[in-house]
């Protein structure tokens, strides 16, 4: 394992990138937080981290003169068809008004410019590292104003690390009450293209068009239950009750990898055991991760995991729309840890599926809609198996910045390590196909979980 350096980043400077040009005056400044977003106003920040290679960069100097310019400008772009990522949000739940995401004129993100003293080649891996290393190259999310009503907190922050003669990693946190998976890969989708447009003209090329922007309209979003007041009430209810977060020792983060002939496999072995005709990839994946950790605890665990209510809305609301749009699903069945590798995955699986089966009823998701906000701080304290990220979203894709960085060669969820979450997303290997888990765990469940992931992997192999 590679040491922990003493100081394993150094600031070199930290600026304001506003929106420019500026959003158009007939723009909303403030966007009330429907009751999708509020369904995750508790949970901790969404973290990523972006790794890309370029060992021709040089060190910081450098980067500052020749790199900061470009990605400030692009930034700044991106940030006008998404400036209300620039915005505040009130740092607690207000005590009459619903919390609404305020931008005014010169709010902006902070972005930070970082040299990193740490291996680049280990802290991109899929083996087990000490999320501490990772958590050193996030930024974190200022609050302004003092405290009490008049608190505010931004809602994005970024930092890029230069690793000389290795690359550059691009951390990003988010409020999670902001927008979801969909919303937030349709941004960095447009900062890279708008980053790439850049570069091009630059060096005297051909632009590229930029993906069609975001919808802020709240009246697609229709709330017919009275879900908004429920979920303030909850909220409320809840405020004295401390976070989500149950982190606690040493945490490891690591990515295990489902190729597409791994998953293929375990589709064939989950309908010859099963009553199921077919199971798809991610409930596959997310079978085996799920009976791994039950194995690695020595516990049941209960799963759950999030679906898009895009198209499942009455009315549907649009793709572009901006926000969070994602119904809570729970798996009924909790997993023993009595069973075989290869039977407790296949068990898994097909709970998971049948679950997702039973959403194509009309309505389904939103059945127990009421509940959803118990539903989070009921998962968070029993550390329940659930997901964020999905494959779908093409996050590999949606990242690529053009010459010299390309596509991120690793994408990481650090914040996973806090809300007990298995990050899923296309696998970023090229050719390499199916699905890469991020998974963060003690270092002793870590240790058990990976036993149990190569005893599937040498009975797959059989």
């Amino acid at each position: 394992m590679v040491p922990e350096p003493d100081n394993p980043v150094t600031v070199l400077g930290q600026c304001q990138v506003s929106p420019w040009p500026s959003p158009p005056a007939g723009k909303p400044r403030s966007l009330p937080l429907t009751f999708y977003d509020l369904a995750f106003w508790d949970v901790p920040p969404v973290q990523r981290l972006f790794f890309y290679d370029n060992t021709d960069l040089l060190g910081g100097p450098e980067f500052l003169l020749s790199e900061l310019p470009l990605f400030e400008k692009s930034l700044a772009a991106a940030l006008h068809h998404f400036y209300p990522l620039a915005g505040k949000l009130p740092c607690g739940m207000p005590e009459a008004a619903a919390p609404e995401i305020v931008f005014s004129d010169g709010d902006s993100v902070r972005l930070t410019v970082a040299v990193g003293d740490d291996n680049f080649e280990d802290l991109a891996g899929d083996h087990p590292r000490d999320t501490a290393r990772l958590r050193a190259l996030l930024p974190p999310l200022l609050r302004n104003g003092g405290g009490g009503s008049q608190c505010s907190q931004d809602v994005l922050a970024i930092q890029l690390t230069v690793f000389p003669l290795a690359g550059i990693c691009i951390g990003t946190t988010l409020h999670h009450a902001v927008c979801d998976g969909s919303s937030y890969v349709h941004f960095m989708r447009t900062w890279a293209a708008i980053h790439r447009c850049g570069l091009l003209e630059h060096r005297g090329g051909k632009s590229m068009a930029v993906q069609a922007p975001p919808l802020f309209d709240r009246s697609v979003v229709q709330d017919n239950d009275g879900l908004r007041e429920v979920f303030l009430s909850d909220h409320r209810a809840y405020a004295a009750a401390g976070d989500c977060d149950h982190t606690s020792g040493t945490t490891e983060l690591a990515t295990f990898r489902f190729t597409d002939r791994l998953l293929r496999w375990l589709g064939k072995q989950v309908e010859s055991d099963t009553s199921a005709r077919r199971c798809s990839p991610y409930a596959l994946a997310c079978g085996a991760m799920w009976a791994g950790i039950v194995r690695a605890r020595g516990s049941s665990a209960s799963f759950g995991f999030v679906t898009g209510c895009k198209p499942r809305a009455s009315p549907p609301i649009p793709a572009s729309y901006f926000g969070n749009c994602l119904g809570l699903c729970r798996v009924e069945e909790k997993m023993e840890a009595k069973q075989s590798c290869l039977e407790a995955v296949i068990a898994s699986a097909a709970a998971i599926w049948r679950t997702i089966e039973g959403l194509a009823e009309q309505g389904r998701v939103f059945r127990d809609a009421r509940g959803w906000v118990r539903l989070v701080r009921e998962y968070a304290s029993a550390r329940a198996v659930t997901v964020a990220g999905s494959p779908k979203l093409g996050v590999y894709a949606a990242a690529d910045l053009g010459p010299p960085w390309g596509r991120p060669r690793k994408v990481e969820i650090v914040s996973v390590e806090r809300t007990g979450a298995l990050a899923l997303a296309e696998s970023g290997r090229d050719g390499d196909g199916g699905i890469e888990v991020g998974l963060a765990l003690p270092r002793g469940e870590m240790e058990a979980f990976r036993a149990f992931y190569a005893e599937l992997l040498l009975v797959a192999a059989a």
